[in-house]
């Protein structure tokens, strides 16, 4: 509880921060009167825009548990993705939300390894997508991005370096034994050696669920028309999650840029600021987004863009998110909590398996 009050609390003061900034600047009521003079009809849907993009999400998931043999309803999945998206938001560097969505898949009675490749080959998909996706738009788009950026060309280009990275070491992850195996032993030798918890239970049920994971994911594979599938699923949710800005940027009464355009500062800017280790990338978000779009939003809409854009992409989906987690009784939660019993679970049915077996 004390580390997801200390999480709301920076969300909140960053939050704060940027308000006064837009007091001081004098730009705050122009900003405040933009937004509630915004028709209403770019207003819902932008609103639809990000809730779609979690819509495709859900439905990722689904087709990979359905190639594995498993279902659920897709309400249960869009739960689950909204469920995500909340310990996303709140902790660093995004990284409670998979072990959360695999816990309530767990709690669901879906095999571990298999609810992990799913959600697994989702990340690959979407995150690859949005690779390309920075390629193409820059390609095509080369002169306005470089005249937009300019000095702040190095922060995407750190983003998409970092990103690839990221893409780099989780395929070898999912494709590749050896290197998680070898990590699981280091792992369990380090704990015998400082007397750290049970070494033994984290590797048998660590490896329990690999087991399950790499078969899952050569499943998913090795069915071509899924890949394809999750491609275009993913390139859906690239195209709704950026879209987010376009009806913003319309419903402002600006027109000056395409559609294109604001597709390709939004597909930078989130490649740019995605990877920052903070809760939600709280400051990042905002100071890159200041940094890209101050040249296509003048004056005081700068900030109205940004006020309008984070609350549709983050603080809504956060709200909705808290509902939804609390709905499904896992506000109490804590990722540790999640993450043991999910580890628990692995190890007993490895022992259950094994007595079968003998």
């Amino acid at each position: 509880m004390k580390k997801k009050a200390l999480y709301a609390g920076f969300i909140l003061l960053v939050l704060v921060i940027v308000i006064y900034i837009g007091i001081r600047s004098g730009d705050f009521p122009a900003s405040i009167h933009a937004i509630l003079n915004m028709p209403a009809r770019f207003a819902v849907l932008s609103v639809c825009s990000m809730f779609c993009a979690l819509s495709m999400e859900a439905l990722s998931l689904g087709s990979a548990l359905k190639a594995q043999g498993l279902h659920l309803p897709f309400r249960r999945l869009y739960a689950t993705c909204l469920l995500g998206a909340f310990y996303s938001y709140i902790t660093p560097g995004a990284s409670g939300g998979q072990p959360m969505q695999v816990y309530q898949f767990h709690k669901w009675r879906l095999p571990i390894g298999q609810a992990t490749a799913s959600l697994t080959i989702h990340f690959h998909c979407f995150q690859g997508m949005l690779l390309v996706f920075d390629v193409v738009l820059f390609a095509v788009y080369r002169r306005f991005v470089l005249d937009e950026l300019g000095p702040n060309l190095p922060f995407l280009i750190v983003g998409f370096v970092f990103n690839i990275g990221l893409l780099a070491v989780s395929l070898m992850i999912a494709f590749y034994q050896r290197p998680v195996r070898w990590l699981l032993r280091k792992v369990a030798n380090l704990m015998r050696r400082f007397k750290i918890g049970n070494p033994d239970a984290l590797e048998n049920a660590m490896g329990g669920m690999a087991d399950g994971f790499y078969t899952g994911m050569k499943r998913l594979v090795a069915n071509r028309a899924e890949v394809v599938r999750q491609i275009l699923i993913a390139s859906c949710r690239v195209v709704f999650l950026m879209s987010v800005m376009y009806f913003i940027y319309l419903g402002l009464g600006l027109r000056e840029a395409s559609y294109g355009k604001i597709l390709t500062m939004g597909c930078m800017q989130y490649t740019s600021a995605a990877y920052t280790p903070l809760p939600g990338a709280s400051g990042a978000q905002e100071g890159v987004f200041g940094l890209y779009f101050a040249g296509m939003l003048p004056n005081a809409l700068l900030l109205s863009g940004l006020l309008a854009w984070r609350f549709v992409t983050y603080y809504l989906v956060l709200i909705v998110g808290f509902v939804v987690t609390t709905a499904m009784g896992m506000r109490h939660t804590s990722v540790e909590e999640a993450e043991a019993e999910v580890a628990n679970e692995v190890e007993q049915e490895r022992e259950t398996s094994e007595k079968l077996q003998g």
